[in-house]
């Protein structure tokens, strides 16, 4: 009897729908929210394809941390899909896919992806996405500085100087002029310069930085 009380239990869970289940469920076993949060998670975790599942997982959460866990997770999970499925119809097909064929392809549901398509970039959910572009990021300017060392080359450098500058904010207004013992050259007359003298500029110190590296 008692076997059979615990397995309608676990079916009662697997077999809510809403939030509003969800609450009126916990709110009349308030000491199963263990069994709650494992049967939800499991659920979350075999499909992560529903805004609304993840809703009913925060809703018996109290702790903030946790629940911008579950949504950041639940959204880099969701763009991993959806943005491989337009990478791919692109690459097969040179055009954009249309919302039903994502659905087909990821298997989420219509309207998770219209929420992640409608936010975009700019939902406040994808911190563990802002964090992985930034980490490529550095990435990439670090490349850009070593092909400038490596093979010589003023212009990579000059583009690994100015996109430092617009990721560090704190020198984008330091940066704005070249100063050589009292002459000032702002960035508006350095560019007023003929093309051959900049490159020269730039191929004198290319060459400056790199015998400093070499000491």
């Amino acid at each position: 009897m008692k076997k059979e009380k615990r397995l309608q239990k676990f079916t009662s869970m697997e077999n809510l729908k809403s939030v509003n289940e969800v609450k009126e469920y916990f709110d009349k076993n308030p000491n199963q929210q263990n069994e709650l949060w494992q049967s939800l998670s499991k659920r979350l975790s075999d499909s992560y394809k529903d805004d609304v599942l993840t809703e009913m997982l925060i809703s018996i959460i109290s702790n903030e941390k946790i629940i911008e866990d579950i949504r950041n997770t639940t959204y880099e999970a969701n763009n991993s899909k959806i943005t491989n499925c337009i990478h791919n119809y692109i690459l097969e097909h040179r055009n954009f896919p249309n919302q039903s064929f994502i659905i087909e392809k990821t298997k989420l549901s219509r309207q998770t992806i219209y929420n992640h398509l409608k936010e975009g970039i700019n939902t406040k959910h994808n911190k563990l996405i802002k964090g992985a572009n930034e980490i490529m990021s550095m990435s990439a300017l670090q490349k850009l500085y070593l092909i400038g060392i490596q093979d010589n080359n003023p212009t990579a450098l000059k583009h690994f100087i100015q996109l430092s500058g617009i990721t560090n904010n704190n020198t984008t207004n330091v940066n704005n002029y070249i100063q050589i013992n009292n002459l000032k050259i702002s960035n508006e007359d350095f560019n007023k310069l003929p093309k051959e003298t900049i490159i020269e500029i730039e191929a004198i110190v290319s060459k400056s930085i790199k015998q400093l590296k070499s000491f």
